[in-house]
């Protein structure tokens, strides 16, 4: 621990890193930074009081040349947040990369198409090798045969889609839906392929500030950073963040290193959040690593840091934590850690908080396939969505006989209640008839205190037609009625 890090001479050490930032974003001669902002050092407060500068020098030139500083940021919530200090101003348009992406790409009907087109013959193509290779009469190869024909299926009906549509937030169901995934790619694709695409996205943001930018698709980042080479002379590209708190594996490995020379590099080392001993830790942590060092402010507390190490059988893991809750309340005199809600305990790890709420089994054989990781740890994975926000809400609503949101959960999302099939019946109650009995087939697997599983579910619903299959989950479906 060096002496800087003890002792900081005023709270006011990270002033020239948020000086530098505002020259960076001057419209008449912008560059491009990468702010380096470690845990606790104020990095949101840091951006809105960048956006505020421009907001104050550049706000009326912006609206008169019908411009907005673009944001970047992770959740819908970090959304919110951003607004609300910025108090709504439409100068600043603040979005998730999903929102983004799609933004750029929404009413290229004809470019995503062609883009469809070649990437989806290419993935068939790849899959046709593989089962070309693979043994015949297994498991792995239903699931490639189904993948082909599913896939096929839709290049085969690309030229009956006039317009493609993208939910953000939604599940992307349909033959003229993008997943999340596609979303990103294409827009990345566009992005480094079409100069159109590039002056399209510098004259409508000639500043683009990207929070969290260690977990920031790496396509779209490589993308971006495209696009600042090409128009450095009127186009500012901000990213935020710290390598250390990455989270997801398509983020851009050893973002911040060997950036363009023309870029500046500001750095953020006051932590404002932490008192001094648990400083002192993360440094440690942290330097065989990289160099970055944190400093404490000068009013922090010293703190309490205190490390229990407990054998990997152990059983009752909630009464081993609330003996260590009791231990920290005798050595601090604190009796806040004698309530477990004025305390926060912490799980830092993806599998080890599956342990903890049951679902370890399930998140197990997700994650170790690789193309679903990233969307099975930021909550995008369809094939995981599709019983969170479909089949659970039904199951719950109809659990506790609340009639009105199991109404509206089969019309919003089944397709035996959708407009088109009301339509195209004469019989309706009829229709209705059949998705009374879907839902009860559907909440017999729990008779009895049975426990179906996943596929149990899947099988039951996709029988019934209750809820559209996902294509992800398509081929268990189609090898299960294939063996049925």
């Amino acid at each position: 621990m060096t002496a800087a890090a003890s002792s900081v001479p005023d709270n006011d050490l990270d002033n020239p890193a948020d000086e530098e930032i505002a020259t960076c974003l001057d419209l008449a001669a912008p560059r491009s930074f990468f702010l380096f902002a470690g845990a606790g050092s104020g990095k949101t407060r840091s951006l809105v009081k960048a956006l505020d500068h421009v907001r104050q020098l550049h706000g009326e030139t912006l609206r008169f040349r019908g411009q907005r500083v673009g944001v970047i940021t992770f959740t819908n919530a970090a959304c919110d947040e951003i607004n609300r200090r910025l108090e709504f101003d439409h100068t600043v348009e603040v979005s998730t990369i999903h929102s983004f992406a799609w933004s750029l790409i929404s009413g290229l009907n004809h470019d995503i198409r062609e883009w469809l087109r070649k990437n989806l013959a290419t993935e068939i193509a790849e899959i046709q090798v593989l089962e070309a290779k693979g043994r015949s009469g297994t498991k792995a190869s239903a699931e490639r045969i189904s993948k082909i024909a599913s896939k096929g299926k839709r290049l085969a009906n690309l030229n009956t889609v006039r317009r493609f549509i993208y939910s953000p937030s939604g599940d992307n169901r349909g033959r003229d839906a993008l997943n999340h995934s596609e979303v990103i790619k294409i827009s990345a694709t566009f992005l480094q392929t079409k100069p159109a695409m590039q002056s399209i996205l510098v004259g409508r943001y000639p500043i683009l500030l990207i929070d969290e930018s260690q977990d920031t698709n790496k396509l779209l980042i490589d993308a971006l950073f495209a696009v600042q080479s090409h128009h450095r002379e009127r186009f500012a590209l901000g990213l935020l963040g710290d390598m250390m708190q990455r989270i997801y594996s398509d983020g851009k490995e050893g973002l911040g290193q060997n950036l363009p020379s023309d870029w500046a590099t500001p750095g953020k080392r006051l932590n404002h959040r932490c008192p001094k001993r648990v400083i002192r830790l993360i440094n440690k942590v942290r330097r065989t690593i990289d160099d970055q060092e944190q400093v404490p402010r000068t009013d922090s507390a010293e703190g309490w840091v205190r490390l229990f190490i407990l054998p990997s059988d152990t059983t009752d893991k909630p009464a081993a934590e609330r003996a260590v809750a009791q231990r920290m309340e005798q050595l601090t005199a604190d009796e806040g850690w004698g309530r477990a809600e004025t305390y926060k305990s912490l799980t830092l790890e993806h599998r080890m908080a599956a342990r903890r709420m049951g679902f370890l089994e399930m998140f197990v054989a997700l994650h170790e396939v690789e193309s679903f990781r990233t969307g099975l740890l930021d909550g995008s994975l369809s094939s995981v969505r599709f019983f969170s926000e479909q089949v659970l809400p039904l199951v719950s609503a109809q659990r506790r006989s609340d009639r009105f949101a199991v109404a509206r959960i089969v019309r919003t999302l089944s397709p035996l209640l959708s407009g088109d099939k009301l339509r195209a019946t004469e019989d309706q109650p009829t229709q209705l008839r059949h998705a009374r009995e879907a839902i009860d087939s559907l909440m017999s697997l729990w008779q009895a205190g049975a426990e179906p599983t996943f596929g149990d579910v899947l099988r039951n619903v996709a029988s019934s037609g209750l809820f559209a299959v996902p294509d992800a989950l398509r081929p268990s479906v189609d090898r299960d009625l294939s063996l049925a």
